[in-house]
C-alpha cells in the first residue's frame, strides 16, 4: 500500500526544520499543507522556507497561486491528491508538512462529501464499539459491508476506521448508496502521522514572539505595504490572515505598531491553541515534541521498512 508521512503541529512548533531532516535523511518529497504559503510574494508572514532552502529542499503546492486568486479546500484536495500519485507513480515517499489543520483534516477523510453528518449518539455508540472490540474485530465488522472499501485502510489506521463506521452507521438508511460514499471517502494510503505538539506551552509561545521579531526584523512591514501598493483595488484572500491582517490595520492607522505586535502575539497564541486541541482529539497519530528527533527517526524508519 502506499505510503505517506505527514507532520502536523502548532505555528513555531518546528515543522519545516523536522520535515526537512526527515526528507534528507530518508529521500522524501515534501508537500506543504499551508492556506497562505500557496500564495506568491506572501512570503515572510506566511513563514515560507527562503529560495536557498527551497532549492536544497524543494515543497510542492508553495507559490501555485497569484495573490489575488481565490481558492478552496476542495480544490487543494484535489491537487494534493495529484501531486501525492505522482510521486507514488514515481515510487516516492510523500512527506506532508503544515499546519492548516481544515486541509489536513479533508485530506483524512477523503475529501468534501454530501454525507450525513454523525450525530453525537453515533459518535458515541462508535467510542464504545473501540473501547470494547479489537482494531482486527472493527476492520472485519467493516469488510463484510464492504470488503472494497476496507481493502483501502490500512487495518491499524484507527482514524479512518472510525471515519468509514460512522458513515455506515450516520447512513444506513440507503446501503448501496453508502457503499460507494464510502469508498470515494477512503484514500488507498498507508499514513504515518506525526503530531509534533511541544510539552512546555511557554517554550512554544517564546518561539512565536520569536519568530515574530524576526518576521518584523526581516521586513514584514515592507511585504504587506509592497502587496497594497501592487494589488491597490483588489481585496487579497491571504491579507485576512494572522500577521497580514494585523500589518494592515496599524498601515491603516486603527492600531499603534505595539498593538499591532500584541493582537500578532494573541492571535497566534490563539490559533496554536486550536491546533494542539484538535491535534490531540485526532487519532492514529503518534505524538512528539519537536525536540524528539530520535524517536521520531525510529519511528518513521520503521514505518518506511515496513511492507506490510
Amino acid at each position: 500500500m502506499n505510503k505517506i508521512i505527514s507532520i502536523m503541529g502548532p505555528t513555531s512548533s518546528g515543522k519545516t526544520e523536522l520535515a526537512m531532516r526527515l526528507s534528507e535523511d530518508f529521500d522524501l518529497h515534501i508537500i506543504s499543507i499551508d492556506s497562505v504559503m500557496l500564495y506568491k510574494e506572501f512570503n515572510i508572514g506566511s513563514a515560507k522556507p527562503n529560495e536557498k532552502t527551497l532549492l536544497k529542499f524543494p515543497h510542492k503546492m508553495i507559490d501555485i497561486l497569484e495573490p489575488n486568486e481565490k481558492y478552496s479546500v476542495a480544490k487543494f484536495y484535489k491537487e494534493l491528491i495529484l501531486n501525492i500519485e505522482k510521486l507514488h507513480e514515481l515510487k516516492k515517499i510523500p512527506l506532508l508538512v503544515g499546519g492548516s489543520m481544515m486541509y489536513f483534516k479533508t485530506f483524512f477523510l477523503g475529501g468534501l462529501s454530501e454525507l450525513n453528518e454523525v450525530s453525537t449518539e453515533i459518535k458515541i455508540h462508535v467510542d464504545k464499539m473501540f473501547s470494547e472490540y479489537s482494531l482486527s474485530y472493527i476492520y472485519d465488522y467493516i469488510y463484510n459491508i464492504d470488503s472494497e472499501a476496507a481493502k483501502k485502510i490500512h487495518q491499524n489506521d484507527k482514524y479512518r476506521l472510525r471515519r468509514m463506521l460512522e458513515i455506515l452507521l450516520s447512513n444506513d438508511n440507503n446501503p448501496s448508496d453508502v457503499i460507494n460514499k464510502c469508498s470515494k471517502n477512503v484514500q488507498p494510503f498507508n499514513n504515518l502521522n506525526l503530531s509534533i505538539i511541544p510539552s512546555d506551552r511557554v517554550l512554544l509561545h517564546d518561539q512565536i514572539e520569536i519568530r515574530l521579531n524576526n518576521m518584523i526584523d526581516n521586513g514584514l512591514i515592507n511585504e504587506v505595504i509592497q502587496l497594497l501598493e501592487k494589488y491597490k483595488s483588489m481585496k487579497l484572500p491571504a491579507m485576512s490572515t494572522i500577521g497580514y491582517k494585523q500589518v494592515n490595520e496599524y498601515l491603516n492607522g486603527d492600531i499603534n505598531l505595539e498593538d499591532m505586535k500584541s493582537n500578532i502575539l494573541a492571535a497566534t497564541r490563539q490559533l496554536a491553541k486550536r491546533q494542539i486541541t484538535w491535534l490531540r482529539h485526532l487519532d492514529s497519530t503518534t505524538v512528539y515534541s519537536f525536540l524528539d528527533y530520535d524517536n521520531i527517526y525510529k519511528r518513521a524508519k520503521f514505518f518506511l521498512a515496513d511492507t506490510k
